[in-house]
């Protein structure tokens, strides 16, 4: 399987996800992430969120929370401090 076949398995399984980060109520960045575990929330930037503000960029680990009203377009928040591996 090539790897564009694979990005949209992806994408259509919804292990894709855009997700916000807030400081406070105003959201400053957003950027794509693959969900590794579900049941913790726990995905992977696969996209810059607005680095120089958020300090979450690709590779960066971060906790999500799906969004209360639900519904597959709705963006998850990021929640807690973003992790990398140095």
């Amino acid at each position: 399987m090539e790897a564009k076949e694979y990005l949209n398995l992806l994408k259509n399984g919804k292990e894709i996800l855009r997700l916000v980060h807030y400081t406070g109520d105003a959201p400053d960045g957003r950027g794509r992430a693959l969900i590794i575990n579900e049941q913790h929330q726990i995905a992977v930037m696969l996209e810059d969120c607005h680095f120089s503000v958020t300090g979450v960029g690709p590779g960066h680990l971060v906790k999500y929370a799906r969004h209360p009203e639900g519904g597959d377009d709705a963006d998850g928040r990021i929640v807690g401090t973003p992790a990398m591996i140095r």
